[in-house]
């Protein structure tokens, strides 16, 4: 039973190098696709709903995001580790990253009433606006936020759980040097996207 589930939290063990990648590829692509149509944009770690979407935006930040994460625990594996191969790096962080298609698939099944919600709040001039518009929503309404909240924040944590056994497997470090890179590759990772994005956008 343990085995037939470690796909979710350790698939690196079957799947590495070029064939992760390819495996995680299609399905970071089909993800973009559903975040399109669903006003997703996913950079990193990091899902936001936005008013609107092109593209190439969609495509750029999810390549962006697997770019910056790839290249930081590149270069981190390179300075900490031994025999490390790149296209294990890019494989296992590309497949650790297919979580994402279920918020994906959520936002697309809730897209309308969030840009309905989002458009009203929006259009607020002020705060007195904003708590008169929240009045007015239903518990429904609400209930969606929990609910939202609730699986990103599951999402995110199994994203971050599966990047880390990608570190770890693919560069054969373990313990406390091991955590501790990893922590110093997430926040450097996410801070250099969000300085890149600042500066295209």
């Amino acid at each position: 039973m343990n085995r037939n589930w470690k796909w979710v939290y350790n698939p690196f063990e079957q799947f590495a190098g070029w064939k992760a990648f390819g495996i995680g590829v299609i399905i970071l692509c089909i993800a973009t696709v559903i975040g399109y149509f669903g006003n997703t944009v996913f950079y990193g770690i990091s899902i936001k709903i936005v008013s609107s979407v092109t593209w190439g935006k969609v495509f750029l930040l999810q390549g962006l995001g697997l770019a910056v994460t790839v290249a930081v625990i590149w270069t981190i594996a390179l300075l900490s580790a031994k025999n490390v191969r790149f296209q294990d790096i890019l494989g296992t962080v590309t497949l650790a990253k297919y979580p994402l298609i279920l918020p994906a698939i959520m936002f697309l099944a809730f897209s309308k009433r969030l840009n309905e919600i989002t458009d009203i709040i929006m259009s607020a001039a002020n705060i007195q606006e904003i708590l008169e518009i929240t009045s007015i929503l239903t518990v429904m309404d609400y209930a969606l936020f929990v609910v939202i909240a609730i699986v990103s924040i599951l999402i995110l944590v199994w994203t971050i759980a599966l990047l880390f056994n990608a570190f770890r497997v693919s560069t054969n470090l373990k313990g406390t040097k091991c955590a501790l890179l990893f922590v110093a590759i997430m926040l450097i990772s996410e801070i250099l996207l969000q300085v890149i994005i600042s500066i295209i956008y």
